[in-house]
């Protein structure tokens, strides 16, 4: 687990140096669940090795689909701050859990919220043993 952890962050740092991510807007299509995204707020991306990207409904859905895919290159991963609402990278956004609505708006299901900085997370939750990182919503999806 500790090398899954090292190779991820690595990537994600090395790459995110030079990539750009492009608007994730509502209405698109996540990657992995093909289901429309309504809030970009909890959006991510990933860029991939010919810099192309691909968007994603939640931070917690890229995360399913990194884990599912570890032996692809990346090029970039981001994540949707949800105070700014500007994409940053994952490694270095602080991760709240949260329940979000399903698309039918009838349940929800366990997410993140993705925040630039620690300080950010700690005013949405003052439960500071709750806040994870990338590394460790990656090992956690499934």
């Amino acid at each position: 687990m500790k090398t899954l952890y090292a190779v991820v962050l690595g990537l994600t740092a090395l790459a995110c140096a030079s990539i750009q991510p492009a608007k994730v807007v509502a209405g698109d299509r996540c990657l992995r669940c093909r289901r429309t995204i309504q809030d970009v707020r909890l959006a991510g991306e990933v860029v991939d090795s010919m810099n192309a990207p691909f968007p994603f409904r939640t931070a917690g859905c890229l995360a399913k689909y990194v884990k599912a895919n570890s032996a692809t290159q990346f090029n970039a991963i981001f994540v949707t701050d949800f105070k700014t609402g500007h994409m940053i990278a994952a490694s270095d956004a602080w991760f709240v859990p949260t329940e979000i609505a399903t698309e039918d708006g009838k349940s929800s299901e366990a997410d993140y919220y993705a925040f630039g900085s620690r300080g950010d997370a700690q005013a949405y939750t003052a439960d500071t043993s709750k806040f994870l990182r990338w590394p460790q919503v990656v090992a956690a999806a499934n």
